[in-house]
Parts: structure tokens; C-alpha cells; sequence
């Protein structure tokens, strides 16, 4: 295992400028890269694979500079949106291609390639080809044969986006099986936020070149530190308000806050309870599998509440003219 770090990494193309002060995956990380399209992760794990250099500042791996260093060189083991398979190349040979191109011998090909196939879940695959595969083989064939040399640091980039919903949750949690069991080093490039939060032990948020805020999950979910993060990771509930002698309300809402003059508060739609009452109305609902996403004028600003069905003091259908809510979490951006 070793650990993988940037600093004041700098890439440049065209108006775009990628800049990372400092990222670091720790030993046997879990390090996703999340943001929109055309933020730099990519770019970013190609840097880290060594398919790219930064213009300025230092790729590490366990404190040694890989700037200068090729990718066969780097220890690692990389997974493509595409899964870049050999078609005309069975399973096995596709697994073994690596050890091959290294002269490892026979015996140690069979069992190499063997054990990365169990990992995986393809044993008894290896004589088919890709094209005799479903996407989500053909992605376990691809991880197979990342994991087969036995990489320090495995790169993942954008791997289960060809795939359909419910594949994409069972791939993803064998994905996250298989790194725990090997202990690797693996830094995962995403911009689908469930799937982030789901398998990362942290995830890096990006944005325009830029790293916004790294973090677990939950520690992103529930203190984001900029509007960026609190909006892409979920809905959000982002309202400005004027604060005096430690209170901030909107109509009969308040906060008990820290600070003085314009706060924007922030909070998720599960942390607001309703129940019947005068300070807001409810003026649309979205019935959700199990629960319900109601939206809330108050004092002319819409607050989204989320709760599950068997929470609500009332039913959706007969909605009461006016609602009383309670923020239990929030914070201030």
C-alpha cells in the first residue's frame, strides 16, 4: 500500500486552468474524485497514471516524486469508462495480457489470472470472448485485469457509467469489496454523487479545475463549506436571513444563530419536521418511493421538507391549510 499525493499541481489547455494546492490518498484509500463534467478529474487521474504531466508542482507516491516517472513504471493498475478490452482475446488471455507482456511464467500466470477472476466473480468466464459478455462481465474483465499485477494504487475512471441502474449498484459493491480485501491504494473518478457517497471512504469535490472540499460523506452531506458542494450533493435548502442578538427567522421560523447582519443558512429537506400550524404553506408535494418531498412558502421563500410517509402528522392528499416547521440541522455557508 502507499499513499498518493499532489502538490501545487498545475495544468493548463486553451482557457482552462486545473490546480490542485494539495490532495492526498492515504494508505489503502478509498479517494473518490467528484464533480460535473469538464472539471478536471479526469485529467487529474491521468496525471496521477502518469498519461499526462502537470506543467508545475509534484506527483508523489509515498513521498517519492513520480513526476518523470512512465506509467509501467508507476505500480499501477487502471480501469476506463470504455473497459478497453482485446476482442479477439478470450477472458483469460485478456487478465493474463499484462503478465505475459512481463515474461512471468506459465504457472504463475494460471494462478494470478485464476485468483483475479474469483475476486471478481467470473470464474469458469475464461474461455468466452467480450462480445459474448454483458456490460457488467465486461467491466468485472477489465477489473480483473487491473488487479491481476498486483498494483500499489488502483485508478478507476468514470467505470460503471455504461452501465444500467441496478448493475451499476452491484458492480459498484463489488468494486468497494475487493478494494477492502486487497487493502489497495484506489482513487475512483465519478460524477454521479449516490455512487460517491456509497463506496468512498472520502470524496474530493471539483469544480471548474479546482478542488472545493475533501471530506467523508457525511461530513460533506451535512457541512458543506460553499454553495457548490451543499447544491451537488443532494437538494439543499439555502435561504438568506437577517441575524440580531443570536436570532435569525423567516416569519415565525427561527434559528438560534452565531453572528450578526445577512447569514445564509443551510440545511438538507430531512432535517425539516412539519405538522400543522401557521408559519408556512405547503404549495406542491412529490410522492417518492416510501416517502414525500413537500415544498413550503414562508414569508414568500420556498423551503423543501422530505419525510417519510409514516412520519407525517397529516396525509398528503388532504393537505392543512398552513404547516409549522422545525429545523433540527443546519449550519451557515
Amino acid at each position: 500500500m502507499v499513499s498518493v499525493e499532489l502538490r501545487n499541481v498545475e495544468k493548463r489547455w486553451k482557457d482552462f486552468k486545473l490546480g490542485i494546492n494539495h490532495l492526498k490518498a492515504r494508505d489503502g484509500e478509498f479517494l473518490t474524485l467528484l464533480g460535473p463534467s469538464g472539471c478536471g478529474k479526469t485529467t487529474t487521474l491521468r496525471m496521477i497514471a502518469g498519461f499526462e504531466r502537470p506543467e508545475r508542482g509534484e506527483i508523489l507516491f509515498d513521498g517519492a516524486r513520480m513526476n518523470e516517472i512512465p506509467p509501467y513504471e508507476r505500480g499501477i493498475g487502471i480501469v476506463f469508462q470504455d473497459y478497453a478490452l482485446f476482442p479477439h482475446m478470450t477472458v483469460f488471455k485478456n487478465v493474463a495480457f499484462g503478465l505475459e507482456m512481463k515474461g512471468i511464467p506459465k504457472g504463475e500466470v494460471n494462478r494470478r489470472v485464476k485468483r483475479a477472476l474469483e475476486l471478481v466473480g467470473l470464474r469458469g468466464l475464461e474461455g468466452r470472448y467480450p462480445e459474448q459478455l454483458s456490460g457488467g462481465q465486461q467491466q468485472r474483465v477489465a477489473l480483473a485485469r487491473a488487479l491481476v499485477v498486483e498494483p500499489e494504487v488502483l485508478l478507476l475512471d468514470e467505470p460503471l457509467s455504461n452501465l444500467d441502474a441496478k448493475i451499476r449498484e452491484k458492480l459498484r459493491a463489488e468494486i468497494r469489496r475487493v478494494q477492502r480485501e486487497l487493502g489497495i491504494t484506489t482513487i475512483y473518478v465519478t460524477h454521479d454523487q449516490e455512487e460517491a457517497m456509497a463506496i468512498s471512504d472520502r470524496i474530493a469535490v471539483m469544480n471548474v479545475g479546482t478542488v472545493e472540499q475533501i471530506g467523508d460523506a457525511l461530513d460533506l452531506y451535512y457541512h458543506p463549506k460553499t454553495e457548490f458542494v451543499a447544491r451537488f450533493l443532494g437538494l439543499s435548502n439555502i435561504v438568506e436571513v437577517e441575524a440580531e442578538n443570536g436570532r435569525a427567522c423567516i416569519g415565525r421560523l427561527c434559528f438560534r444563530v452565531r453572528g450578526e447582519g445577512r447569514l445564509r443558512l443551510f440545511f438538507r429537506p430531512e432535517s425539516v419536521y412539519v405538522k400543522p400550524g401557521k408559519t408556512g404553506k405547503v404549495i406542491d408535494y412529490e410522492l417518492l418511493p416510501g416517502r414525500v418531498r413537500l415544498k413550503i412558502n414562508v414569508e414568500g421563500k420556498t423551503i423543501i421538507a422530505e419525510r417519510f410517509l409514516n412520519e407525517l402528522p397529516f396525509s398528503v392528499t388532504e393537505l392543512p391549510e398552513g404547516v409549522d416547521l422545525e429545523v433540527r440541522s443546519f449550519s451557515i455557508l
